[in-house]
């Protein structure tokens, strides 16, 4: 079974904690996300929230995760953002079929943050799937 945990000290940050609380629940509620979560065979996204200046890394390995506090390792992702744009993503809406993100006013937004800078992701074309995956898994929709 897919495993989230917390690492020692991401107790204490307030984001990471959240973020593992939502995985859990959207795992718990919707079982088909747990083959995105098996997907991810192993990488890590560190998340910046600058405006709370919080950082956490999710370190995917076969399946599990572990949600560390602050940037640990070598992120293959980093994704720099406000802590609302961070938990805003967990609702855009997502097709049936493919899990794909619905056109419409949420995705406009993102995609607007994007151009405006107050969202960026680094290294997410290189990681397009797991981006994919765990968006799938963030969502509360779908």
């Amino acid at each position: 079974m897919t495993k989230i945990r917390l690492a020692a000290g991401a107790d204490e940050n307030g984001l990471a904690v959240m973020l593992a609380d939502l995985l859990r629940q959207n795992l718990e509620s919707k079982p088909h996300k747990v083959r995105d979560m098996q997907a991810i065979e192993r990488a890590r996204i560190a998340i910046l929230a600058e405006d709370a200046e919080v950082a956490m890394t999710l370190a995917f390995e076969a399946g599990d995760l572990t949600v560390y506090d602050g940037i640990v390792g070598i992120p293959d992702v980093v994704v720099r953002a406000s802590s609302d744009l961070i938990i805003a993503l967990s609702n855009i809406p997502l097709t049936r079929r493919f899990g794909l993100p619905v056109p419409g006013k949420a995705l406009r937004e993102l995609l607007g943050a994007m151009r405006k800078g107050t969202i960026k992701v680094d290294g997410g074309g290189s990681h397009a799937a797991t981006m994919l995956h765990l968006t799938r898994i963030m969502s509360v929709n779908g």
